[in-house]
């Protein structure tokens, strides 16, 4: 007997595992340590430092004074205030400013003596390993002097651990719908783009003399503006009852749009400026969305993913547990059985149509409805992960039977499963055995346009060219 390839127990388990969201799991982890890691929060080393290696007594002034100089004396006026109100990161302008240290060291004796300008020559010599040590300046955003790099390391400076965990709770409700519709390559790709127009949009806003940008929860705006326009389908939720049985509550799509709303409100309140705040949001979920739409999958691929699975009631559940357990003990007969009462109520029941399909194929000789059975099985549109793949070892072995042949409708959808699963030498094979002479024009069309989309993203256009058209 060829052993059951769907049994609940253990590859219920492992499909389980393998649909949930890894990327984003991994995403969100690596956020949350640099949390703890590199937080951003609290007095800064680098601006601790200013003021107490008498730096700021020697250059500070002089700042200010530079600044009216080159006709800059509304941003003089603005850094005075912003230190009055005790934000010492008035001083990073300074710090940041090749321009005024370019230009003191040409002019320092006119206002320093010679051990003055020593000692300022050697502190300045400092700066960059100060910086080095201050978080929101080695990953943030400073308003002087961006550098590409801080765009997209901005995330992994700990904003308010509230605001992250926020953002992530919110990124955790639609990982695994977001990850099915787009890969993981394509979510990367949002978020690193949610990374660099976050830091554009907090550039607009921000002022001199303003603390740089941190936290993760601006970049996964991205994200949720991602997810919420690839919303087609009602968004399911499971919510616990009396007597262990699961209420399920159906939400309208569009009531996923209320998650980057909340996180943006969120995101304006919790840290100041508030201006520079909203458009880093904004910009990246703006901009998430916008790159979804282009990026997303298109075809039958698409449609596939989007489809969500309703949770087992749990008596199906329990009659399924059974019928494994009697396949396992190769009473197949007795399998059988209970595979058909799930089927009585769900027709089209995935486990229940494998459990069926290799009950009856350990029986010898094979019942006579058997191929009426694989037929069922190999028409159906899968929407799991590894649906596919277990489809493409059954009709491995139904082939090895040499039952009839299945009805040409039933072909073409097992060419579209086939292409799936990445048993693209099945598929071509299949595809040509029967299109040729085929009566059904639509369903052919779709199918062979989808193995030849699968193929070129394979590399292997000349396969896909040589499929009939």
């Amino acid at each position: 007997m060829n052993p059951p390839l769907n049994r609940p127990a253990p590859d219920a388990s492992a499909n389980h595992l393998k649909s949930l969201p890894w990327v984003l799991i991994l995403l969100g982890s690596l956020l949350l340590a640099s949390q703890f890691l590199n937080s951003g929060q609290g007095p800064q080393a680098a601006l601790k430092w200013y003021e107490s290696s008498g730096l700021r007594q020697l250059e500070w002034n002089n700042y200010l004074s530079w600044l009216r100089f080159n006709g800059n004396a509304e941003q003089a006026k603005t850094l005075e205030q912003t230190l009055a109100s005790g934000n010492s990161h008035a001083y990073a302008p300074a710090l940041f400013s090749p321009q005024f240290v370019a230009d003191s060291e040409k002019r320092a004796r006119d206002f320093w003596s010679q051990d003055q300008i020593t000692q300022w020559k050697t502190l300045r010599e400092q700066v960059p390993e100060q910086l080095a040590q201050s978080p929101q300046y080695r990953w943030g955003l400073p308003a002087a002097e961006p550098r590409p790099s801080r765009f997209f390391t901005a995330p992994f400076t700990g904003g308010p651990l509230w605001l992250t965990l926020l953002a992530l709770l919110f990124l955790a409700l639609i990982a695994p719908r977001l990850e099915r519709q787009l890969g993981g390559g394509r979510i990367l790709v949002i978020w690193l783009a949610g990374s660099l127009l976050s830091g554009a949009g907090y550039l607009l806003g921000v002022g001199i003399g303003q603390p740089p940008l941190t936290g993760a929860a601006p970049a996964l705006m991205a994200l949720l503006g991602a997810a919420t326009v690839l919303s087609r389908q009602p968004i399911t939720l499971s919510l616990p009852a009396r007597q262990g049985d699961a209420k399920t509550v159906q939400l309208p799509f569009w009531s996923l749009a209320v998650l980057p709303l909340v996180l943006l409100v969120a995101i304006t309140l919790a840290q100041s400026p508030m201006i520079a705040q909203l458009a880093a949001g904004l910009a990246a979920a703006l901009g998430g969305a916008l790159l979804a739409l282009l990026l997303q999958p298109h075809g039958t691929q698409q449609s596939l993913s989007e489809t969500p699975s309703a949770p087992l009631n749990p008596e199906v559940q329990q009659r399924l547990s059974h019928g494994w357990d009697a396949l396992g003990k190769l009473e197949s007969e007795t399998a059988e059985r209970h595979f058909r009462e799930v089927l009585a109520s769900e027709p089209h029941q995935f486990d229940a149509l494998t459990g069926l399909f290799t009950a009856q194929l350990s029986q010898r000789p094979l019942p006579q409805d058997w191929h009426q059975t694989a037929d069922t099985l190999f028409n159906v549109t899968t929407t799991e992960p590894g649906q596919a793949t277990q489809i493409a070892h059954l009709w491995k072995q139904y082939r090895q039977q040499q039952c009839d042949p299945l009805p040409e409708a039933t072909l073409w959808q097992l060419v579209t499963t086939l292409t799936q699963a990445k048993h693209f030498q099945q598929a071509e094979q299949l595809a040509m055995q029967h299109a040729e002479y085929s009566d059904e024009k639509e369903r052919r069309k779709n199918a062979l346009r989808y193995l030849r989309e699968a193929l070129r993203k394979e590399g292997l256009s000349h396969r896909a060219e040589a499929l009939p058209q």
